[in-house]
C-alpha cells in the first residue's frame, strides 16, 4: 500500500510517497515528471522487502517550490537529508531518473559510504553529458529546449501554453510511445500547473548553466559535480532515447571507478522504467537485492 509523508529538511519540505518496510530505497523523478510516476517501481521494490520512498523533488508541489537554489549540490543534499531523516543516517540505495539521477549521482560522489547501490535511468554521468553538450552537435540539437528554458518568463509562457502542449511534444520527441497514460498525463499537468512548480523546474536548468547566482554555502560540494562515482551502479538507458543519445550513455564508463553495469533497453526512449516496466523494474530489483 502506498501512503504519503512529508520530511522537513529546513530549507525545504519534501512530500513523498512510500511503500513497504526495510532498508531505504529512494526513487527520484526528473523532468517533466513527478513522484506518482514512480508508483510501479515503489510497489515492486516494496514487495522485494524494502522501504521505497519517492519524493516530489524540491520545486515540485506539494514540496517546497520556492528555494534559494536548485543546484545539483542542493539536490544531492536533499537526497542525503532524506537518508538522515528516513533511515537515521544509515546506508541507503538510490534510483534516479533524469534530474533525479543527477541528484543521485552527486549524492553518491559526496558520500559514497552512504549509498550502497545506485541506479540511473535515462541520464549518464554529468561529465559525459557535459562533454556531449560542448562537442557533439547532435546532442546539442537534442538539448535545444534547455536553452529555451534560460529565457525567464518567456519560457514559462511557451511551455504552459495550450495546457502544456510543449511538454507533450517534448515527450513525443524523447520516446517512441508515451510513458504516461491519459490519467497519468492529467496528473502530471496538474503538478506542473501548481503555483511555482514550472518556474522551479526550469531553475534546475538555469542553475546548471550558471544563469542563477551560486550558493556560496554549497561551493565545496558544488565543485565535486563531475568526480568519478565509486559505488556499484546500474545505468539503464533506452536505445531510442531522443533526449540524450544512446551514444552519450554508452560513453560514460570511464567516469565510474566502482562496478558499473551498462544496460541498453531496446525499443525504449527516455523513461525505461515506464516504457518497459516488465523488463526494467525486475532488473532494478535484482540489482538492489545483490547489495
Amino acid at each position: 500500500m502506498i501512503s504519503p509523508g512529508v520530511c522537513d529538511l529546513g530549507p525545504v519540505k519534501l512530500h513523498y510517497l512510500q511503500a513497504g518496510v526495510g532498508d531505504l530505497v529512494l526513487c527520484l523523478h526528473g523532468f517533466p515528471d513527478h513522484a506518482p510516476s514512480m508508483r510501479p517501481l515503489l510497489e515492486e521494490v516494496a514487495a522485494a522487502g524494502y522501504r521505497a520512498v519517492a519524493p516530489f523533488m524540491r520545486g515540485y508541489a506539494p514540496s517546497t517550490t520556492e528555494a534559494r537554489t536548485f543546484e545539483s549540490a542542493a539536490l544531492a543534499g536533499d537526497v542525503l537529508g532524506l537518508g538522515d531523516s528516513l533511515a537515521s543516517g544509515t546506508d541507503m540505495m538510490v534510483v534516479g531518473h533524469d534530474w533525479g539521477a543527477v541528484a543521485a549521482l552527486h549524492a553518491a560522489v559526496l558520500q559514497p559510504e552512504r549509498v550502497t547501490r545506485l541506479v540511473t535511468l535515462g541520464m549518464p554521468h554529468a561529465r559525459a553529458f557535459a562533454r556531449a553538450l560542448r562537442e557533439d552537435p547532435v546532442q546539442q540539437r537534442r538539448s535545444w529546449y534547455q536553452f529555451l528554458f534560460l529565457a525567464e518568463g518567456f519560457a514559462e509562457r511557451v511551455v504552459a501554453d495550450r495546457d502544456f502542449a510543449f511538454v507533450e511534444r517534448l515527450i513525443a520527441e524523447w520516446s517512441p510511445r508515451s510513458p504516461f497514460g491519459p490519467e497519468e498525463w492529467l496528473a502530471l499537468r496538474r503538478t506542473l500547473a501548481s503555483r511555482g512548480t514550472l518556474t522551479a523546474a526550469m531553475r534546475y536548468y538555469r542553475s546548471a548553466f550558471g544563469a542563477e547566482p551560486r550558493d556560496p554555502i554549497l561551493a565545496r560540494d558544488a565543485a565535486r559535480w563531475d568526480e568519478p562515482v565509486r559505488v556499484p551502479t546500474l545505468a539503464i538507458y533506452g536505445e531510442r532515447d531522443g533526449c540524450i543519445g544512446p551514444e552519450v550513455h554508452a560513453s560514460q564508463a570511464e567516469h565510474f571507478t566502482g562496478d558499473l553495469r551498462l544496460r541498453s533497453a531496446p525499443g525504449v526512449g527516455h523513461w525505461p522504467h515506464l516504457e518497459d516496466p516488465r523488463r526494467v523494474i525486475p532488473e532494478i530489483v535484482s540489482f538492489l537485492r545483490a547489495a
